[in-house]
């Protein structure tokens, strides 16, 4: 299970920081997802710093498998919430499956952290 665990953690960790990246940026995509969630755009700067911090939490899991474990955890409550978030506006389909995909990528992260 540990290559499993390091393995999703630095994709996640990739996915995250390019999601961070553009949060910080303001991309357009991303300034209309957020209007058609109903998420207010100037979320988008702490929405960015949460998942900076979870990447540095993934990264120095490689050090401390405890904090692999309890990011991981973290990010599946976010994943979550971002899930929901798309259903409660009724989202399209397509709309919902990234969040949904990194949902299940972080609770088996969680399980391979904690199978350490």
């Amino acid at each position: 299970m540990n290559n499993i665990a390091n393995v999703l953690s630095i994709l996640i960790a990739l996915v995250l920081i390019g999601s961070a990246v553009g949060d910080f940026k303001m991309a357009p995509a991303i300034v209309e997802s957020m209007k058609r969630l109903k998420v207010p755009v100037e979320r988008m700067n702490l929405l960015g710093a949460i998942k900076i911090a979870a990447t540095l939490g993934l990264i120095a899991g490689f050090k401390s498998h405890g904090l692999t474990a309890l990011t991981a955890v973290c990010l599946c409550m976010y994943f979550a919430i971002a899930v929901a978030t798309h259903v409660r506006v009724k989202d399209a389909f397509k709309e919902i499956v990234p969040a949904f995909v990194l949902t299940v990528l972080s609770v088996v992260l969680a399980l391979a952290a904690f199978a350490r």
